[in-house]
């Protein structure tokens, strides 16, 4: 698990790798469309630009594409566990409840807020057939059958 910590080292040896290996490609180019440089200060400075430049710049920009692929990798499993938590505390609720649940319920219980409470109990509504009605209060509350056929 990378800290915010490592992260943001990364992100800022990336930075400034990318800034080296601009300067000594930039300062290679400089030199080569100088027209007062001798041919041996070109030559040299470019040979050192170049393969001191171009080298830094892509292992930067590995350091920095690398980093990104895994912030991505770890946001998603954090969707993963936080989708299988939610569908865990589902199932748990409705045999607690005879297969009955709104999504003040689900919100309260899941910690999360009443819109993706709904979202949830909307999407997992249809594939299991839940009917929904509506208390005295106003509150829809999702019927879902729990009977084993």
């Amino acid at each position: 698990m990378m800290t915010a910590a490592k992260y943001t080292a990364g992100v800022g040896l990336s930075t400034f790798g990318l800034l080296l290996g601009f300067l000594c490609v930039g300062r290679a180019v400089e030199t080569a469309l100088a027209p007062d440089a001798t041919r041996l200060n070109k030559r040299e400075t470019m040979t050192v630009g170049l393969s001191v430049g171009i080298p830094v710049t892509l292992g930067a920009l590995w350091l920095f594409i690398d980093l990104e692929r895994g912030s991505q990798e770890r946001l998603r499993q954090r969707q993963l566990a936080h989708s299988q938590r939610l569908q865990s505390l589902f199932y748990k609720v409705l045999k607690a409840n005879s297969g009955r649940i709104n999504p003040i319920q689900f919100a309260m219980l899941g910690e999360i807020s009443l819109i993706e409470a709904q979202i949830c109990l909307d999407a997992w509504a249809g594939p299991l057939n839940a009917t929904s009605q509506v208390d005295e209060t106003g509150v829809v509350m999702y019927c879902f059958d729990l009977s084993e056929t």
